[in-house]
């Protein structure tokens, strides 16, 4: 089992109107949702941690956990509002307009008496401000030595009214994670002007033990106990981005899953091989779901190839 906390919101996706104008479709979405849409339909069983409005977006987002076979044991429902993300398509390139303040899963309030689970996976806007950040970072801790903790913080400047503050708790779940991943503009929010080499060794001197830089088009790094590692993307055409670093965070965790490397005392040691498989495999999904519109992962069967190396 593994436990996704966090994000679960509506995008609204541009699409062309009748009248050849311009207007906006919901569709599910959100950093940590995405991921557990990609580990369900990659054959984990999946479990959100987490909250949802009782408005009609919310039965939208809890629908879609039911058909995709997310568990929703965990899942409180309030009278506060859904997450909307309006998405502006530059090249294919995903940009957000984000409106969370008042969102249920904002004010999350915490958990308690979770099943026991491999791994837990934080991320993104729940992250960013009180009461649900501070409520994820200390669940985050109480059960660092019990599974593995997996970080996409996948920040938001937009909606972060106090950068030092978030900054200080994304530090706070990084501490405790084995886990991390972290897109380059991620990386330039949370640690400007640092080389980012310097930043995964020192990362990797306490709990982390894989350090993941996703680069979009040019592929990805991996920083571990073995060194660097660089992978280069897998070709596609381009739809659009939307959801590709949460299908590659989400694959990993999937082939770890796989090779039974997610263990209570954290990430099993990988070699280079093994590492460098699971890149490709990773790589290859987040190209995949490119290849379609909209956060659309792929499922196991697409994987067949990468799955049996």
């Amino acid at each position: 089992m593994i436990l996704c906390g966090g994000d679960a919101l509506i995008d609204f996706v541009p699409v062309a109107a009748p009248d050849g104008g311009l207007a906006f479709q919901p569709r599910v979405g959100g950093a940590v949702l995405n991921a557990a849409t990609a580990l369900a339909r990659l054959g984990e069983a999946v479990s959100f941690v987490g909250a949802l409005s009782n408005d009609l977006f919310g039965d939208m987002l809890a629908a879609h956990m039911l058909r995709e076979g997310i568990g929703t044991d965990h899942v409180i429902r309030s009278d506060d509002d859904s997450t909307l993300a309006f998405v502006r398509l530059d090249n294919g390139e995903a940009r957000y307009a984000f409106y969370d303040r008042t969102s249920a899963g904002r004010h999350w309030p915490g958990a308690t008496a979770l099943p026991q689970a491999a791994a837990l996976h934080l991320g993104s806007v729940t992250l960013i401000a009180a009461p649900s950040g501070d409520a994820y970072a200390a669940l985050a801790e109480a059960l660092s030595p019990h599974m593995v903790i997996s970080l996409d913080p996948n920040c938001r400047p937009s909606l972060i009214a106090d950068r030092d503050s978030y900054r200080a708790r994304i530090a706070r779940i990084a501490a405790v994670s084995h886990l991390i991943r972290l897109s380059e503009e991620d990386f330039d929010y949370l640690h400007p002007d640092k080389d980012e080499a310097i930043v995964a060794e020192t990362l990797l001197t306490g709990t982390p033990a894989l350090v993941l830089i996703s680069r979009g088009a040019v592929g990805a790094t991996a920083y571990w106990t073995g060194g660097r590692l660089d992978s280069p993307a897998q070709s596609v055409d381009v739809v659009d981005t939307i959801g590709a670093g949460d299908v590659f965070h989400a694959a990993m965790l999937a082939g770890l899953s796989r090779r039974g490397a997610l263990t209570a005392g954290g990430l099993a040691g990988l070699t280079r091989p093994e590492l460098e498989g699971l890149l490709r495999f990773a790589t290859r999904a987040a190209a995949m779901n490119c290849a379609a519109a909209g956060c659309d992962p792929p499922r196991a069967t697409d994987l067949e190839e990468e799955i049996h190396e």
